[in-house]
This record gives C-alpha cells, structure tokens and sequence, in this order.
C-alpha cells in the first residue's frame, strides 16, 4: 500500500514518470521473489518462511540480458552524432568513388571470358553486365552519394548509394581469383548505416523542415544503434587484422618477436618490383626496429575496438580514433598502402553531442521516450543479422572469399608469418613469385618489365591450363597496348623461388627460376605441360608440347636443389610414388626448357 501511494505522489509530476516504472519494475522483482520462496517451502514439505531463495530465474537472466542489450544500442542522444557520421561515410564512399574511377577501372576489368561474379553480382549469374548498365550505375551512384553527403532524401539516399557503389566496386574484381581489401570497410560502414537517421540534421531536410515551419526531428533512443553498428564495423577491421596475425602465430607473438616483419617488406617492394621508402629501409636494416614496429603495430590494430566496449567513455573513444587514423597513415608511409578514402570515417569515434554542448557551454539534453517504449522488432533482428555475418566472415579463415559475399570480408592484411621456425633465431627465407618475359623487338627497360611483374602478380598460383591461357592472353595484350614501341609479340610466365639471405645480412631477394608454367609464342599459340600431381604419380597436361622424352623432377620445401624422378612411365603419367615435402613442385625438362607440371602445398597457419 505504502508503494501504491509513492509511486502516485511520483506521477503527479511529468518529469519523474521513470521512477514510476522502476517502482513498477521493483514490484514485479519483489513479487517474483516471494512467489519463489513460497514454491520452495511447498516443494521440501517446510513452512519456514524466513528463509528466501534469491537465486534469480533464468527469465530474469533473460531479463537483465535483454535490458543491457537495450541499454547498449538504443541509448538517449547521438542526433547530431549521426548527421556527422552521415557527412563521414558519404565523403568515403565519393572519395572511394574518385579512386575507382581514376586508379582501376570504370567498365567490366578485363575480357569477358575471366569474368567472375563478385558479392550482389551472384544474383545475375555469369553473364557480364552490359556496359548501359555500367554507366546508369556510375550516374546513381555519384548523385546518391551527393545527396547522402548533403542530406537530400538522406536515408533513400544513402540506400541507392550504397547499393550502385557497391555494384561498381564488386565489378572492379570481377576478373580476379579474390578481391582486394582497400574499399570493403567503406561499405561495411554504409551497410550498417542502413535505416539510420542520419538526416534529421545537418541537412537540406532538416532545412527544408525548417523553412516549412516544421519542429526539428529528435527521435528518442533511434540515433545510437546505428552510430554504434558503424563503429563497430569500422573498429573490427583493424581488429581482426590483428586477430588473424596473432592466429597464424598459433597465438603467441611470434608474427611481432621474429623476423617476419623484416620478410614482409621484403616480399612487399622486392619481390613485386617496386622501390623501397625510406622509412622502409631504415626499419628492415635493424632486428630491433623492426620488431619494435611490428609489435606497434598489434597496438594500433587492436585498440579501435575498445571505442565498442567502452561506448559512454567519449576520451576513450577518441583515443581509439586516434589510433585508426594513426594505422592508416603507418601503413601508407611503410607499406605503401595509401588509403585516405577511410580517414573520414573516423568520425564514427567521437561523441558530437557531448563534444558540441561542451563547446557551447549547454548542458545535452535528450527528449524522453514515450511510456512503454520498445525498439522496432526490423532494427533489432538488422543489429543482429549484421554483427554475426560481419563477425563470422571477418574472423574465420578464408570463409569471406568462398561465401564471395563482398564487402563481408576478413582483413588478413600481412598476417602470415613469413620465416622459418625456430622464429626466436635468423634464418634464410624463401618464396614462391612470379617472373614474367616477353617476346619482342626490343628488350623491355627496367619500368616497363617493373610493371609487368607487378602488375600481374600472383599469376603463379594459377594450376588450371584454361584460365591460364585466357590470362596470358589478357595479359598479352594489355601489355601490347601499353608498350607499343617494344614490338611485344609473345609472353612467357616462369614460377621462381625468390630467397633472401638471414640477417644480418644485407636484405635483398634473389630469384631462382624453377619451370616456366605457360607462354603464348609470337604466332600467338598456348604452350603448357600443367597437369596434376596425385599421392603416387604425376601425370602431364602438355599443351602445344612433345612430351615423349620429358624427363622429371623436383624440389621440395622451397629449397633450390633440383631432384631428378625415375620411375616408370605409362603415356603421359608417371609412377613417381609419394614424394616427401611441403611444398612440392613437380619440373619437366622437355626440348632443354623446364616447364613446371604441378605442385602440392598443404594449407596451414603460418
């Protein structure tokens, strides 16, 4: 009675109605415990009401669960929070739209042949987009993102931007085996801004509601849920970044405390043909400085996360933005990696409520929500949907690129450990790569073969005979159009073993070709011997080639000595037996030119 009568005092006045539900809300918990108390003396046969079970229930477990996950992503505020975040991911995506229309590609990459549907492509199937289809893309997804960054339409805005974008950025990897990682955190982030109310100000909406003598929109608690799924989207790049270096060291430290991080700058500019920068260098010259960047390194990745735990301390958010940006400029500065189309969004990191009311010197008020307040039933299974797939994708090895559900991607960036175990100790390393020689009039200067190897990186983890004759080709001609003046007329591709010496020893690779895996001659004809290697034989796929006296061996672990197979011969399939080492690559030596045959590799963190 004494509880009926002050929860009615209270409702006298507008501004403490919550107190009249957190009595309500005592009640119900008061209630609850008596009635578990009263069960428990019927159930032992006893009448002892003095003693009280006040273990909770697992519906009040349920209960408080389901209230903290409230409390996190419908909090009170982030109106101007949001309009902000809306201004950051629209300039990210128009910056991202600028570089792909200037440094890759603004139709279908490559022949149609090698196309390969990438993330909302799948829905078409494998037929290419026409190129009306291309460029009706490119009109949306420039105007959209206009509108989004003004606030035009804003939450209709930001859907038709997100999605024409997407499908143009999806299309730029379309003629590759996986895609790269430098525009997914973009779309993450405007995925997750879906449904948001990025517009209610700092807009030409808000402004026209204005002008129309309408109230300003300030929706309670449906500002936060989405400044905190962007955040977390943004946030859990680096983060799993980091998670994935500390997995392929079986998780210890070893991707930091050994010399891999020396052997990544390595396979970085040398093995891909380009210069080193200064800073580079500096760091690759001295075991301490370079594990010292590495462990650093881990710091900065892993910190942004912490802005998702610690959501209502607005310093330890900024510090956390503070160590995005400071990742994104490490890695342009030694690794070449120049990304400033993520730099806005770290606005996503900074509490504007507060900062701006301590600016102005007010106190941040916040409207109430109405009496019996719920979320919307859609927001809370998207806040879900999101979290899960972006989790799993970003943390489990290699499911991103087999579900090909882009920008849904782990970020692996640099993550293998590159060297040789014991890691506490400096040993010699040594990598497969590519080496690429041309057919011509003229020998090729050193830019021109710089950027032939470069550019076509990768090519010698291709195995299918096909699809490395419809890249050659690619490649043939891309090239031929890009150096006329060399009178290019054939290309050849080799598999080399690229070694670098242990320090501290000066840091430089040298090749070592190990078999030519393809080559288009100059009457424009396909030459390969790729064909499989099974666990007791080898059997050739020579296109183009007299096999009758090829003659076999091979090399194991990445070492350089060739070693020769005799065995007995049945056609073009050979008896070898198994044949120890990881990895393996079979080499026939037909007519005085060793082509590469096959090879074996077993998956594992590294």
């Amino acid at each position: 009675m004494l509880l009926d009568e002050g929860v009615g005092v209270v409702a006298e006045g507008r501004t403490h109605r919550w107190l009249r539900r957190r009595a309500r809300c005592y009640a119900q918990i008061i209630c609850a415990a008596s009635d578990r108390v009263n069960h428990a003396a019927d159930d032992a046969g006893r009448t002892d009401t003095g003693r009280q079970d006040l273990q909770p229930s697992v519906a009040e477990v349920a209960c408080r669960g389901l209230g903290r996950w409230q409390r996190y992503w419908f909090a009170d505020g982030g109106r101007l929070a949001a309009a902000i975040v809306r201004i950051g991911i629209a300039a990210a995506v128009l910056l991202t739209l600028l570089r792909l229309a200037t440094l890759s590609t603004v139709h279908l990459p490559g022949p149609p042949e090698l196309y390969r549907p990438v993330g909302m492509w799948m829905l078409l199937g494998r037929t290419p987009p026409p190129a009306i289809v291309v460029d009706a893309l490119w009109v949306a997804a420039w105007t959209a993102s206009a509108a989004m960054l003004l606030g035009l339409y804003a939450r209709a805005a930001t859907a038709v931007s997100c999605a024409a974008a997407l499908a143009l950025v999806s299309l730029s990897f379309a003629s590759s085996a996986t895609w790269s990682h430098q525009y997914n955190v973009v779309f993450l982030a405007q995925i997750a801004f879906l449904g948001a109310r990025g517009g209610d100000a700092l807009s030409i909406d808000a402004l026209i509601r204005r002008w129309r003598n309408q109230p300003a929109i300030d929706v309670p608690r449906g500002y936060q849920w989405s400044i905190r799924l962007v955040q977390l989207a943004v946030a859990l790049m680096f983060a799993g970044a980091a998670f994935h270096k500390i997995m392929h060291g079986h998780f210890t430290l070893r991707w930091a405390l050994s010399d891999n991080l020396r052997y990544q700058l390595l396979v970085r500019y040398d093995l891909a043909g380009l210069p080193r920068p200064a800073l580079a260098s500096w760091l690759i010259d001295d075991a301490w400085r370079y594990r010292t960047a590495a462990v650093l390194n881990l710091i900065s990745q892993a910190t942004p996360i912490l802005a998702c735990i610690f959501v209502r301390r607005p310093l330890i958010r900024a510090l956390a933005g503070g160590f995005f940006v400071l990742e994104i400029v490490a890695l342009s500065l030694i690794v070449d990696l120049w990304n400033p189309h993520w730099l806005p969004l770290a606005a996503v990191f900074i509490d504007w409520d507060r900062l701006i009311a301590f600016v102005r010197r007010r106190r941040l008020v916040v409207p109430a929500p109405a009496a019996g307040w719920r979320p919307r039933r859609a927001t809370q299974i998207f806040i879900i949907a999101f979290v899960v797939y972006d989790a799993v994708t970003a943390l489990i090895p290699t499911v991103d690129q087999r579900l090909n559900t882009y920008p849904f991607s782990g970020f692996p960036m640099f993550a293998t450990v590159r060297g040789r175990a014991p890691y506490d100790q400096h040993l010699p390393y040594s990598v497969p790569g590519d080496r690429f020689e041309v057919l011509s009039d003229r020998a090729l200067d050193e830019r021109a073969q710089r950027w032939l190897d470069h550019t076509n990186r990768r090519l010698e983890t291709i195995r299918d005979p096909e699809v490395l004759r419809k890249k050659l080709a690619a490649i043939l001609a891309e090239v031929q159009g890009r150096f006329p003046e060399y009178g290019i007329h054939g290309v050849r591709h080799y598999l080399a073993i690229f070694e670098a010496a242990a320090y501290p020893a000066p840091a430089r690779f040298e090749p070592h070709l190990i078999g030519m895996t393809g080559e288009i001659d100059r009457d424009g004809v396909f030459h390969t011997a790729l064909g499989k290697l099974t666990e007791t034989a080898v059997e050739l796929g020579a296109v183009g080639l007299d096999t009758s006296r090829a003659q076999l061996s091979y090399y194991r672990d990445d070492t350089l000595l060739a070693q020769p197979i005799t065995c007995e011969r049945t056609g073009d399939r050979f008896l070898t037996g198994a044949l120890p080492g990881d990895p393996v690559y079979v080499v026939a030596t037909i007519a005085g030119d060793r082509w590469l045959v096959a090879s074996r590799r077993a998956w594992r963190w590294e």
